[in-house]
């Protein structure tokens, strides 16, 4: 009997330090995919803003040309 308690502490003690390291490291692999998503959104914002300045930027000629008008500037970017 003692030898059963001895071998279920230890895996007690077990589980406990997996959650000790996996519990904290899960967490953070988590926040950094939250971050990620948040930079990557971000950046995808500032390329459309830059994009949409540059179209903004072209005559009205150019935007005919390539079959667009203003109108339909801030339309590709929603």
């Amino acid at each position: 009997m003692e030898e059963t308690s001895g071998i279920h502490f230890r895996r007690m003690q077990l589980h406990a330090g997996y959650a000790f390291f996996e519990v904290p490291a899960g967490l953070a692999a988590a926040g950094w995919r939250i971050l990620s998503s948040w930079g990557a959104a971000h950046l995808r914002r500032r390329r459309e803003a830059r994009l949409r300045e540059e179209f903004r930027g072209m005559s009205d000629h150019f935007l005919k040309d390539i079959g667009l008008t203003r109108g339909d500037i801030d339309r590709m970017f929603r």
